[in-house]
């Protein structure tokens, strides 16, 4: 999470920040191999009943819009423990997309989220928890009456833009994207409330029950960018740990 006062000019302080991970990442041994400037816009808010009962037992549904046409509700189970969150029945009655990440935060802790998202045409109603567990039939088990309302949690809807920054490599195996994301409460115009920056790769195809597999160089360079990028404090924001934290805990 970066501090958000630095990104009042959007556009002159992703250049620095460019720069900086620039830099990092050639201290490290590495190279960046394409630099970007798309951005993508839609708007996010998260769905959950009046006393955060998905919250509360470790679930984020998530709502995007991405356009008059598009939507996107995502259902995500984040811990500590890879095998609990892997564990977890997030089918969906609608064709929807699985993923599993091991998502690593300051000083170096990692929580692994197991996530399905079903993209709409239409803006899904969810009212009540009934309407919930008939797209995502596993909320069952958790035993919240069908009846109880769903509502926007926090009452929280911003504008999220998300820049992509670049490609980079620390040897030939596998290419690391980079990218910032910006919440705002109205518009870009105004100060960003949240600014992240991440980077991230992805883990080859094995065989089911194999872990993944990384090239040593790849992974101890990658280690070393993490952790010299916390040693820029004035780039930081060491107040809030995660987007859906704040969301969901902050406000």
């Amino acid at each position: 999470m970066l501090n958000s006062h630095r990104f009042k000019d959007r556009n002159q302080a992703t250049d620095e920040f460019q720069e900086l991970i620039a830099f990092l990442i050639s201290k490290e041994g590495g190279e960046v191999t394409d630099r970007q400037t798309k951005e993508e816009r839609r708007h996010t808010s998260y769905l959950d009943t009046p006393q955060f009962a998905l919250r509360q037992n470790g679930f984020a549904l998530r709502l995007r819009e991405e356009s008059a046409d598009k939507f996107q509700l995502n259902l995500k189970y984040r811990d500590a423990d890879r095998y609990i969150s892997a564990s977890k029945d997030l089918s969906s009655t609608s064709q929807g997309k699985f993923k599993f990440e091991e998502d690593i935060i300051p000083p170096f802790t990692s929580k692994f989220s197991h996530s399905n998202s079903i993209e709409t045409a239409q803006k899904p109603r969810l009212d009540h928890m009934k309407d919930v567990t008939a797209l995502f039939p596993g909320l069952k088990e958790l035993e919240i009456d069908e009846n109880t309302p769903v509502i926007t949690a926090n009452n929280f809807r911003v504008f999220e833009l998300t820049r992509k920054l670049c490609k980079f490599k620390f040897d030939d195996s596998e290419i690391l994207k980079a990218s910032l994301s910006f919440w705002y409460l109205l518009n870009e115009t105004h100060w960003p409330l949240v600014a992240e920056f991440s980077f991230d790769y992805d883990a080859a195809e094995t065989e089911e029950g194999q872990l993944e597999s990384y090239s040593p160089t790849m992974v101890k360079r990658a280690s070393g960018f993490f952790r010299s990028l916390q040693n820029q404090a004035g780039w930081l924001d060491l107040t809030t740990t995660t987007k859906t934290a704040f969301a969901l805990e902050v406000l």
